[in-house]
């Protein structure tokens, strides 16, 4: 027996799957094993203080060779790659291998007025700190140009 359901039941079974879609999506770990093909990116955080946009990179093991920073136009790329140490001859097998290494490349977009030529970058116990000051919002603000004759 074939039985049919009401328009609003069906709407009620999506909103459903979808926010099961979405509940899956919030737990997602791009450092997970097999995703991206074998990609992986280091944790970021973005901030702004009243003088500068700041991006703060998990980078342990990092040495300042291994990553670098690169801004075109209003895209920030950070790539590198985390080197895995050589296995102990010791070492039979992993029993769990957690830790990421390989290659990354990640881009973030910096949508404030920045000055690239004052940026600075830090390697600092395991974290890599970009500070980009920000110029001075001239927008509402006026300026009289002299006319010459």
């Amino acid at each position: 027996m074939v039985q049919k359901r009401g328009g609003l039941s069906d709407v009620t079974s999506l909103q459903k799957d979808i926010s099961k879609l979405f509940e899956q999506l919030a737990q997602f770990d791009s450092t997970d094993a097999g995703i991206g093909l074998g990609e992986w990116f280091p944790r970021v955080d973005v901030f702004e203080t009243k003088q500068s946009v700041v991006v703060k990179v998990e980078a342990p093991g990092f040495d300042e060779d291994d990553v670098e920073v690169v801004f075109r136009g209003p895209k920030m790329i950070l790539s590198g790659e985390k080197k895995q140490s050589k296995m102990d001859e010791s070492v039979r097998g992993y029993l769990c291998l957690e830790r990421s290494f390989g290659k990354f490349s990640r881009s973030l977009y910096i949508d404030q007025a920045v000055d690239l030529t004052r940026a600075t970058a830090r390697l600092t116990d395991g974290v890599l700190t970009v500070e980009i000051p920000t110029l001075q919002d001239r927008r509402g603000s006026e300026f009289r140009l002299a006319i010459e004759t």
